[in-house]
């Protein structure tokens, strides 16, 4: 690109030569731009010695473009609005501007939001694609490079801290449990860490927050049945003495099965928070500031950010 001759204009004098064209009057043009006409005049003559040309002259009718001058302002029509496009913040619809967002969780996280994402976003009023791409270990590599736009992860304080994020709300834990179970309706940690348990880790050779949280008091679960689906382990539990503990974002799952029923998890299992996790680069961005607010108007009400 070379820039060597555009570093010497004043692009002032290109807008204010277009006003003058347009209003064909320096007086009008004074008041347009609020310049006082001397400093409407001045400009006039720079311009003049920039494109060494006249580009106006006087008429019966007051001023008239010069052949180069209406060349120039066929040109200034097309390029001032893309000037002034990328100066001037862009304003996302997608009422009207198709786009495609791509975003991954894992699928407790996506039970409590994603149906509410769906419902809302995927009308005809609206012209917006989501996909849903399955959680995995590189899910923070491919959102470094671009293959992602959101990921929806927990607040462990392990994510690279140049990344930007915002909690969206707080998740407490539950138990569930066949419908004709011996459990009672509470859980002590004594009675949890002798019962036999379904676990699930979202992602292989990682340990999931449970678990971490009972090896922070000495303590460790048993666990006869590992896999990395939430609704899936749900199908699991009837006929079983299992214990399945997911987020209370998955409540209604349990509570519209039959064969289901809820216990409150030991106390000594703390709540956590869920975050939206985005690279830097797309902050300012029009679709993913509104693509972010969407999450926001999904998210549990007690979100507070």
């Amino acid at each position: 690109m070379r820039l060597e001759k555009l570093r010497q204009v004043d692009l002032n004098l290109l807008i204010i030569f277009a006003v003058i064209a347009e209003e064909k009057s320096v007086t009008k043009a004074s008041a347009r731009l609020l310049l006082s006409q001397p400093a409407v005049s001045r400009a006039l003559q720079r311009a003049r010695s920039m494109f060494q040309d006249e580009l106006v002259v006087r008429s019966s009718s007051g001023f008239e473009l010069t052949l180069r001058g209406r060349k120039i302002l066929e040109e200034l029509e097309q390029l001032l609005p893309k000037i002034e496009g990328l100066v001037v913040p862009s304003v996302f619809d997608p009422k009207r501007e198709r786009s495609n967002f791509r975003i991954s969780g894992p699928d407790n996280v996506c039970i409590a939001l994603l149906p509410h994402l769906c419902r809302r976003y995927t009308t005809e009023r609206y012209k917006v694609n989501f996909d849903f791409l399955p959680w995995q270990a590189d899910a923070v590599d491919m959102l470094e490079r671009g293959k992602l736009d959101l990921i929806l992860h927990i607040d462990d304080g392990l994510l690279p801290s140049h990344l930007s994020s915002e909690k969206l709300y707080r998740e407490d834990w539950i138990c569930a449990v066949a419908r004709q179970s011996k459990f009672g309706d509470r859980l002590t940690l004594k009675q949890y860490l002798a019962a036999e348990h379904l676990t699930v880790t979202t992602l292989p050779s990682v340990q999931n927050i449970p678990d971490k949280q009972l090896a922070a008091l000495g303590a460790k679960r048993r666990s006869c049945v590992r896999m990395p689906y939430f609704g899936a382990a749900l199908s699991c539990l009837p006929g079983t003495e299992l214990v399945l503990t997911l987020t209370n974002g998955m409540r209604q799952m349990v509570e519209r099965n039959s064969t289901l029923r809820l216990v409150k998890a030991p106390q000594e299992l703390r709540p956590f928070h869920f975050l939206m996790v985005w690279h830097p680069r797309l902050t300012t961005d029009a679709r993913h500031t509104w693509l972010r607010e969407a999450v926001r108007q999904v998210s549990p009400p007690e979100a507070s950010g």
